[in-house]
């Protein structure tokens, strides 16, 4: 079972990379051999999913023992149900042969009543087991199933990097938590009852049948390897469609989601028939693939009932003929004939498991390639409690990919209490600096330390209780202004709220609300105006009293009045308090302790507003950009 704890992300997720080969020097590059190779890993890749679905099954082993009990209990009706029916027919037949050779005949009733008594009984408890093993299976372990998953899915996200967050496409993960995890859940009771309780089924309807008659038995069971042996062929052959099915689901969850969040920009520019067409088009695909698979895989059942009514006129011809020469009785006929439905049934159930095997296979290798990923690694260690706010930059460097080198041997010293300004063009790597601030990318080289504390030796979250911060982009949940405003402080009361909102000049506006700290925020926070939003995100970091500050572009999306009410704010927040700002205003920064001019990921300029215009250099050009007459 370590095999099973140690698949990789490699073992999971190679087969969802693309077909072409990579041709190297000394390979052998024979296709044929490129095709062997791509089968023994595809298989082993499989072997892995069935595995560790084995693995995850392990977690709700009491409802699936318990589902087993029920099954089996089935079963067992299933066994008797036939043979007592077969007693009846005898018990009819000598009946009925009595009263025409003119023997002594009782009540026919009679003969039979005891015996029927019992298979009403058995047909009985056959319909209330099967009607418990669905409870249990349905709302036991399905529910515990993909609800575990899920957690482990959401745990998942909490321990990965923003790096893969910031690449993965919101539709995507939603597709994996949502369809793929219910198409596991969905699958897993309908594998364990065709594959496992039908194999048990086959064996044991096997066995009466060879009890009642071995000749007939061989009939029903000769045609059993071919039936397998089409429906695992035919079944392998809808895999690939139903793995294009669940990347055609992410495409259209991901252009679903980009329509409603952006919702007006679509109805700005009228592109209302784009966006339907595009959603009409992967649609489309959907269809397709979905069509392709389930058409493939629905064959399997019709081929099962083919083989199956194949031998059932068999025994109905043998057992007849048989019947007459006198080496079976009717009852027995009758008995063989109702095994052989049972013995169909369970066929088809598995030729179904099979084909749910490889729809279950393909959403599996999405989620567990998901749940593969590198996590952070985990670092003991918390901040100083008292923080001064004295931050160094000592060689850094950085890139987002090996290919580009952003920041190369950064240097910069700030002292506590300076309001430090980085200013440069559109990807000169100012909020790059923020995000290693913040931890949210590790440096490759150099250190990055806090009142002399190396922040990549202690965990990242005492790193950002350190910092407050403003963004240009708001974010607001849905809730009342109250609630979003508490957000940056646990327990915090509403005169604390109230101070930190009056602190940010958004108090006035917001008691003009009729239901002022109360007023419900609704989800597109269009009842607020983007100046209000962002000066509520402000009174957070109010709230939140933290020693170091992060203002990226935080008054981009405000008014010129509004500005100046941030500003007055910001002059009050930044107090005693060490600042990093972003900003493409320069207006905004002409008072900053310390300006810092970053272009390609180096500082090529530092030093004071009036300094750096006297230099007349890479700031200068900027500034006059904005404000030459």
């Amino acid at each position: 079972m370590d095999n099973i704890n140690n698949i990789s992300q490699e073992n999971i997720s190679e087969d969802l990379k693309m077909d072409g080969q990579v041709t190297e020097p000394g390979k052998d590059n024979n296709p044929s051999s490129d095709g062997k190779k791509k089968m023994k890993k595809e298989k082993k890749v499989n072997d892995h999913i069935i595995l560790r679905l084995i693995k995850e099954a392990k977690k709700i082993r009491a409802g699936i023992l318990l589902g087993a009990l029920l099954a089996v209990l089935v079963i067992a009706c299933n066994m008797a149900a036939p043979r007592l029916v077969s007693i009846i027919v005898e018990e009819m037949n000598k009946f009925y042969l009595l009263r025409q050779s003119g023997g002594v005949v009782g009540s026919l009733i009679a003969s039979v009543a005891d015996i029927l008594i019992i298979t009403f009984v058995v047909y009985a408890s056959k319909g209330v087991l099967q009607y418990l093993k669905m409870l249990v299976m349905n709302f036991t372990v399905s529910r515990h199933f993909t609800c575990a998953i899920r957690i482990q899915m959401s745990d998942k996200i909490k321990n990965l990097p923003v790096s893969y967050v910031d690449k993965t496409q919101p539709g995507l993960l939603l597709s994996r938590m949502t369809e793929d995890v219910s198409t596991m859940g969905n699958t897993i009771h309908n594998i364990f009852d065709t594959l496992m309780l039908g194999v048990i089924q086959v064996i044991g309807v096997s066995v009466m049948m060879f009890i009642v008659n071995w000749e007939l038995a061989i009939v029903v069971i000769a045609i059993v390897p071919l039936s397998i042996f089409l429906a695992i062929m035919i079944s392998k052959r809808s895999e690939k469609h139903f793995e294009k099915l669940h990347a055609k689901i992410e495409k259209m969850y991901t252009c679903v989601e980009e329509t409603y969040s952006g919702y007006a920009t679509i109805k700005a520019y009228n592109v209302e028939e784009a966006r339907e067409k595009q959603a009409r088009e992967i649609n489309k695909e959907i269809f397709e693939s979905e069509k392709k698979g389930i058409t493939i895989s629905s064959m399997v059942g019709p081929l099962i009932t083919l083989t199956n009514s194949i031998a059932y006129v068999l025994i109905c011809l043998i057992g007849g003929y048989l019947a007459v020469q006198g080496s079976i009785t009717l009852g027995g006929v009758v008995a063989i004939i109702l095994y052989s439905k049972q013995f169909a049934a369970p066929l088809e159930q598995i030729s179904e498991g099979i084909a749910s095997m490889q729809r279950v296979k393909a959403a599996s290798r999405r989620v567990y390639q998901m749940l593969d990923q590198e996590e952070l690694k985990e670092i003991s260690g918390d901040m100083p409690a008292e923080i001064q706010g004295n931050v160094k930059f000592d060689k850094v460097c950085f890139s987002y990919s090996p290919e580009k080198t952003l920041i190369e041997d950064l240097d910069i010293e700030i002292k506590k209490g300076q309001k430090v300004a980085i200013v440069g063009p559109t990807g000169a790597g100012k909020t790059t600096i923020v995000n290693l601030l913040m931890r949210f990318y590790d440096i490759q080289k150099g250190t990055i330390s806090i009142d002399g504390v190396d922040i990549s030796k202690v965990s990242r979250e005492s790193v950002r209780d350190l910092f407050s911060m403003v963004l240009q982009d708001t974010w607001l949940f849905k809730g009342t202004i109250f609630e979003n405003v508490a957000y940056a402080k646990d327990g915090a009361t509403r005169e604390e709220v109230v101070t930190a909102c009056d602190s940010a000049y958004a108090d006035h506006f917001i008691r003009t609300f009729p239901k002022g700290y109360d007023t419900e925020i609704d989800e597109g926070t269009s009842n607020l105006s983007g100046g209000q939003k962002q000066l509520i995100t402000i009174a957070r970091a109010f709230l939140s009293e933290r020693s170091l500050l992060i203002l990226d572009e935080a008054t981009s999306n405000v008014d010129t009045r509004t500005e100046i009410l941030i500003q007055k704010a910001m002059d009050k927040l930044m107090k005693n308090k060490t600042a990093f700002v972003i900003a493409h205003r320069l207006s905004t920064i002409v008072n900053s302790d310390l300006i810092l001019v970053i272009d390609n990921g180096s500082i090529v300029e530092i030093g004071t507003h009036k300094s750096l215009l006297e230099k007349n250099g890479f700031y200068a050009e900027i500034y006059n950009s904005q404000y030459a007459n």
